[in-house]
């Protein structure tokens, strides 16, 4: 095989590899189901202020001790999870991006996985 068509089977090869990966789910909401939102911590004892843990979910935004995300779409996985789009803000960077809510132990449990280790929090009364 000739270096033109090696390079030519290389790129078709790519495209059929990159036409298997899924499409993420489309966003089909505009707000945040209501089954999320709330306050959410590690520890009750943190429900009365502003703990390092802290999650605070509105239908338009969720809040992180260091920045947030205005809520431009949500994608709904099943009953229990969903993909939140949206723009992050904090002090040093704004950036498109998303998260994703999980809730366990019948909604009493709520996991935010955005790249970084999954603490499991619980909702304030």
């Amino acid at each position: 095989m000739h270096a033109g068509m090696k390079a030519a089977w290389s790129g078709f090869a790519c495209l059929l590899l990159a036409a298997c990966d899924e499409v993420p789910p489309a966003a089909t909401l505009t707000e945040v189901p209501g089954k999320f939102v709330g306050r959410w911590v590690v520890d009750t004892n943190e429900c009365r202020g502003s703990g390092y843990s802290l999650v605070t979910v509105t239908a338009t935004e969720v809040t992180f001790t260091d920045s947030r995300i205005a809520v431009t779409g949500v994608a709904p996985d099943g009953e229990t999870a969903a993909r939140v789009d949206g723009r992050f803000t904090s002090d040093y960077a704004t950036w498109d991006g998303a998260v994703r809510l999980e809730l366990a132990d019948g909604g009493k449990t709520l996991n935010v996985v955005n790249g970084s280790m999954v603490t499991p929090r619980v909702k304030c009364p």
